[in-house]
């Protein structure tokens, strides 16, 4: 199966457009960083791990944006609405599992791109910086949502994926530490 064949029946709603859009990213990137490299101003782990950083990214937003058909625009700007919805059901015959799971998997969504983030500048990354740049990627996933209609814009989801990303930064900080002081 080539590759083409391998996005098409993961990603089956892209259009040409978007997997050229996809295409252009990927060759812009890796121009880019090789660019950095020749200049030093990345070495070969930083680099790698860009390269996972950006083909993940790209992962998460073709899972969460473009995977799904366009449909009408949908908005939830209630914080914690979620959560409210799981508590209540708590004390009826059928609780909203399927909500809690979903609230669960978008703290794991980011998770790995908090991760990436500090051993692409090969250094620990202050939680605040992370919380900012976790949340502009949360914000641009919905809002992306928002404005092709394929998903719904939810302010809870844009926490949730938040967190995880600070999570992320927050392990791979203190793996950093741990082998400094070792």
């Amino acid at each position: 199966m080539d590759i083409y064949q391998t996005v098409i029946s993961h990603y089956p709603h892209w259009s040409k457009i978007e997997l050229i859009a996809v295409v252009i990213v990927m060759i812009i990137s890796f121009i880019i960083l090789e660019r950095f490299y020749k200049k030093d101003k990345i070495n070969k782990i930083q680099m790698f791990f860009c390269i996972l950083f950006i083909i993940y990214l790209l992962h998460v937003y073709g899972s969460t944006v473009f995977s799904r058909l366009p449909s009408k625009r949908i908005c939830k700007l209630e914080v914690f609405w979620s959560w409210k919805e799981i508590l209540n059901s708590m004390n009826t015959t059928y609780p909203k599992y399927e909500l809690f799971l979903e609230n669960i998997l978008n703290v794991i969504m980011l998770l790995p791109l908090g991760i990436f983030l500090p051993l692409v500048y090969g250094k620990k990354i202050d939680w605040k910086v992370g919380l900012l740049i976790g949340f502009c990627i949360s914000f641009s996933i919905e809002l992306m949502q928002l404005i092709l209609c394929r998903g719904m814009f939810d302010v809870d989801d844009i926490i949730h994926s938040s967190l995880g990303f600070l999570i992320g930064i927050v392990i791979t900080n203190k793996v950093l530490l741990m082998n400094k002081i070792n």
